[in-house]
């Protein structure tokens, strides 16, 4: 018995040691939808929100109805519908219904009755507030209306845009629901000192400031994806209040930069706390990382750097479509990897899970508003959806240390007033609402050769913090590619000051014939142009797969109409092209493997890139094997650093001879660089069997 009191105190000091956490549920609702195409935009006027959908059929979200051979034409309404378990204990509780995405226009309802509406935004992640609206202690019938036509009421502008217009409920959907008040959103804002790699870290937390001003935060900060793992913080107190929101900042004398070749992450919790008790909690991922230009070059954390990457179009594969499952965006992500995309840019939103691998796997990201192509128009009505949408974009995406700038558009009639009057107004916006992430226009008309007439004017290309510019000479341009080199001057004398990435290059099909023997052409081309030109910091190869398009301009008709203009295939299929980009965008260049005085070793000779990218080679690895797929079996031995232009002789062991495969491996595991020295066969076996 006294035991059994010693213990039931003890249980007590520690229960008022130690704050009660309420747990913040987020309940997955992708299970079972029904599902009726409404072809004959029947639905609203018949009051469908008000019945069980006819002719439904079960569907699992994410979902799109423009994959399915009967559908894939079809642009105009689609319903779904749900029934909803709503727990008594609910009626206390702030309910949020958090959707993904849906393309691109949504009327919500519940048991009926319109709660919301996402009007002209595909893309983005958007919630509706059921808060007291739920019949609780009973069943609950959600609809959904989605519309993909091509409306003008939307950004991207009608058929303006180069990729699938797939309808549905495109991403998945998943009901909040904690204490009150809750926690609207969780912006992070860290700041490296690249001198110490001390850093500061700003919390700023959407709340009823009414209804929260006398809570408390207890804020926990953990190494994430590091091998430690250490809780590098660990607080609870007051938050003072601005703009209404609830602001904390901390002091961290010691952080572990993120960096592409080693993408560290910092787990951030927050419990909301009414004395001891948790209201809610909320936590984000953060990285500590500073992208910085001057003097028109570019700084990662300090360091110089070029860099080199691939776009992903989503929604290639024709068996997903826009409802892409976990597995294959992160599939796609590491096919961008594995050609070593250090940098890539995003025409339209993506899926949460792209910019976390993004993050996770150290590939700097310039996030997009959707306008695209000369026919959006800079209305009233465009104006005020695209600034909708950047407001959207930054809220949802502030805390993804791969996102390092904003975009406001693609080849817009860059030279038209009404046009670059409304791209100044997005770029003033987006570095309003985020100070800490720079801004870029993607042009192509920033010049040609105007920048000698007394008559130039800047294009708004450059409005940016950096220049972005599609080159496609040789193909969508009638410029011979012999004068690519002074387009290129022409574009650098214009804007001296402004660093300049190449947004875009490449070879489509079947628009431009030739096969992926003449992509490799264009390829190697471009970049020798590229690498020649010490203004260039950076370019984006366009694109990763041969990419699904609702658009026009391609001849293919079928189910499968696309752009044949990717290094793998629609389905991820390497293409010869694939080997070609990789070694071309890798910042180290073996150039021999050969056998030296000292019996039982070969030496490689091995340069840092100067070409692109550039950057310092920290903990990367060398094997050698017999086969290109057995280097993983090899020894590894762990190279030195090595800057761009460093020339590296490195002692290995000399295991085939003077021949094999030597592979170079990045400290995330991803293959920098593969190079066959052999003479014969590349089947070979180890010296003695």
């Amino acid at each position: 018995m006294r035991l059994r009191k010693i213990l039931v105190l003890l249980l007590f000091i520690v229960l008022r040691a130690v704050p009660v956490f309420a747990q913040r549920d987020t309940i997955a609702l992708n299970r079972d939808w029904q599902f009726a195409v409404d072809k004959k935009a029947e639905g609203i006027s018949s009051q469908w929100q008000k019945q069980p959908l006819p002719q439904a059929r079960v569907v699992q979200v994410p979902h799109t109805w423009s994959v399915e051979q009967d559908n894939q034409r079809h642009y105009g309404w689609g319903w779904y519908q749900k029934t909803i378990d709503a727990p008594a204990a609910w009626k206390s509780q702030s309910v949020v219904l958090e959707f993904g995405a849906v393309n691109h226009t949504a009327y919500i309802y519940l048991n009926g009755e319109k709660v919301g509406e996402n009007i002209g935004d595909g893309f983005d992640k958007f919630y509706i507030d059921l808060t007291g609206k739920l019949k609780t202690g009973q069943k609950n019938m959600l609809t959904v209306a989605v519309n993909n036509d091509y409306g003008r009421n939307k950004v991207p502008f009608g058929n303006s845009f180069d990729w699938p217009n797939d309808g549905g409920i495109i991403r998945p959907v998943a009901l909040i629901v904690s204490g009150k008040p809750a926690v609207r959103y969780l912006h992070a804002e860290p700041k490296l000192d690249v001198r110490t790699n001390a850093g500061t870290l700003q919390l700023r937390l959407g709340l009823d400031e009414a209804a929260a001003r006398n809570l408390t935060f207890a804020v926990t900060i953990t190494e994430e994806n590091q091998p430690s793992k250490k809780v590098v913080l660990k607080k609870t107190g007051k938050a003072t209040w601005k703009n209404g929101e609830a602001v904390l900042f901390y002091s961290l004398p010691k952080i572990n930069p993120w960096h592409f070749d080693f993408p560290n992450l910092y787990h951030i919790e927050v419990a909301v706390l009414s004395g001891r008790k948790a209201v809610d909690r909320i936590s984000a991922n953060t990285g500590f990382r500073e992208v910085k230009f001057e003097d028109g070059k570019t700084y990662l954390n300090g360091e110089r750097v070029k860099l080199m990457g691939v776009e992903w179009t989503a929604g290639s594969n024709p068996d997903y479509g826009f409802a892409e499952p976990v597995a294959e965006i992160k599939r796609q992500g590491r096919l961008m990897k594995e050609v070593n995309a250090i940098f890539t840019r995003q025409h339209f939103q993506q899926s949460d899970v792209f910019y976390e691998f993004c993050d996770r796997n150290g590939i700097l990201v310039q996030q997009e508003v959707p306008l695209w192509g000369p026919e959006t128009p800079a209305n009233d009505t465009i104006r005020t959806i695209a600034m909708q949408q950047l407001q959207t974009i930054v809220r949802n995406m502030y805390n993804y240390p791969s996102i390092f700038a904003w975009g406001t558009g693609n080849e817009l009639r860059g030279r038209s007033a009404d046009m670059k009057q409304m791209i100044t107004d997005l770029v003033a916006r987006a570095h309003a609402l985020d100070p800490s992430r720079h801004v870029a226009y993607v042009s192509n008309t920033l010049t040609q050769g105007f920048y000698n007439r007394p008559n130039f004017t800047p294009d708004a290309g450059s409005l940016g913090d950096y220049l972005m510019m599609n080159e496609y000479g040789g193909s969508w341009w009638a410029l011979p590619v012999g004068q690519i080199h002074s387009y290129l001057d022409s574009v650098h004398l214009s804007y001296p000051s402004k660093p300049l990435f190449i947004s875009e290059f490449g070879l489509v099909e079947p628009n431009f014939r030739g096969g992926d023997e003449r992509r490799i052409e264009d390829l190697v081309y471009h970049m020798a142009i590229y690498e020649s030109k010490p203004y260039i910091e950076g370019a984006i190869y366009f694109d990763l797969t041969d990419y699904r398009t609702h658009y026009p301009g391609t001849s293919e008709q079928n189910k499968y109409r696309r752009r044949v203009h990717g290094i793998y295939d629609m389905y991820g299929k390497p293409k010869p092209s694939m080997k070609v980009l990789r070694e071309m965008s890798s910042p180290l260049e073996v150039q021999q493997l050969r056998q030296q005085g000292k019996k039982g070793k070969a030496s490689l000779l091995i340069f840092g890139s100067v070409g692109l990218p550039q950057h310092t080679a920290k903990g990367y690895k060398v094997y050698l094997s017999s086969k290109t797929d057995n280097w993983q079996a090899s020894k590894a031995y762990a190279l030195p650093d090595i800057k761009p232009g460093q020339k590296v002789e490195f002692e290995i062991d000399d295991e085939f001879n003077g021949v094999g495969i030597v592979t170079v491996v990045r400290p995330n595991g991803y293959v920098v660089s593969q190079k066959s020295f052999y003479t014969n066969s590349p089947e070979l076996q180890p010296m003695g069997q």
